[in-house]
This record gives C-alpha cells, sequence and structure tokens, in this order.
C-alpha cells in the first residue's frame, strides 16, 4: 500500500466514520451508569449491573453511531475493517480477565475494564492518522491506575467518573479535531 493509498483509505474513513464518534457516546454513557451504579450499590451487587452493561456497549455504540451519522463500521474499508476486527479482538481476548476480576477480585473489575477496553486505540491512532485515540488512552490508564492504587476509597466512585469525563472529552472533541484534519488533508490535496 502507498502512503498516497493510505491516505485516501483514511480520508474516506474519516468522511464514513467520523472517527467512530458514536463508540465514543456510547462509552461515555457507559462509564457514567457505572459511576452511578457505583456510588449507590454495594460492590457485590454493582458489579453484577457493571458486567451486564458491557454487553450494551456495542448496540448503544452502533445506535449512537446512526444518531450522528456515522457509519459505525467501516465496511469495504481496510482501515476500518482493522479497527472493527481490532475492537472486536481486544473485547473477546480480555473478556476472560474481566470475568476473572468480576468472580475473584470484584474490587478490580473497574480497573481491568477501564485498561481492557481502551487496548485497541492505539490501532486507530493508526488506522485514522491523529494521536488522540492514543492520548485519550495513555491519560485513562495513567488516571485510572493513580486512582486504583493510591485512594482506593475512590475506586467504584471516582475512578468511573473519571473514564466517563475521558470519553466525554474526546467525544467533544473529535468533531473538531476530525475537521480540522481532514482541512488539511484537503489543502495538502490542493497543493
Amino acid at each position: 500500500m502507498t502512503h498516497r493509498e493510505l491516505a485516501d483509505l483514511r480520508t474516506e474513513l474519516a468522511h464514513r466514520s467520523k472517527w467512530n464518534l458514536g463508540y465514543f457516546w456510547s462509552g461515555f454513557l457507559f462509564w457514567v451508569f457505572v459511576a452511578a451504579t457505583g456510588s449507590a450499590l454495594p460492590l457485590s451487587h454493582a458489579r453484577v449491573y457493571w458486567l451486564v452493561g458491557t454487553f450494551f456497549i456495542f448496540p448503544v455504540a452502533v445506535a449512537m453511531s446512526k444518531l450522528v451519522g456515522a457509519d459505525p463500521f467501516g465496511k469495504g474499508n481496510a482501515l476500518g475493517e482493522l479497527v472493527g476486527y481490532t475492537h472486536m479482538s481486544v473485547i473477546s481476548l480480555t473478556f476472560p480477565l474481566v470475568l476473572a476480576a468480576f468472580v475473584y477480585l470484584p474490587e478490580a473489575l473497574l480497573l481491568v475494564m477501564a485498561i481492557a477496553y481502551c487496548v485497541d486505540f492505539y490501532v486507530m491512532t493508526w488506522a485514522f492518522g491523529h494521536r488522540i485515540f492514543g492520548l485519550h488512552a495513555t491519560m485513562r490508564v495513567v488516571a485510572v491506575t493513580v486512582i486504583w492504587f493510591a485512594v482506593p476509597s475512590w475506586r467504584t466512585t471516582v475512578l468511573p467518573a473519571v473514564v466517563a469525563f475521558a470519553y466525554l472529552g474526546t467525544a467533544l472533541a473529535l468533531p473538531f479535531l476530525r475537521a480540522r484534519w481532514l482541512k488539511q488533508r484537503s489543502g495538502a490535496q490542493s497543493a
């Protein structure tokens, strides 16, 4: 694949997928739900809602994508398919860790989910051609790790709120960053 072909795939994907904006809104809603249940219920009950809630992330992401006019799958675009396969691989390969935390170490469940559910963001950085996704993942992992180890009393309330805030910030920034990125690409193509 030439540099030009890669640039064309990224541009097409940016137009169609809107950089997975619907997925970020879904992530925001999920982590708000996690924070709310974590503050209202004991860990023994909240963890059940958290685990069940993970199965709603994808359908809500598809619905949110449709709501914002984005193609949630990027079918026919090699980069879009790579992002999709990577995301599904991360979810399926880390599910045993999520399940192990759920059963044997419930207090670590949110740490595991907060980290596992953003591992694929580094592939998105390459596929979409913008560092916002990798920055989101890096800041998120550092923040939740610090909270989990340094302030254990914040694990079920502040930790998910921080992840929700990271999703919100990214979801709000994506349309502006994407528009600027597309403008730079159109300027580079016309030059």
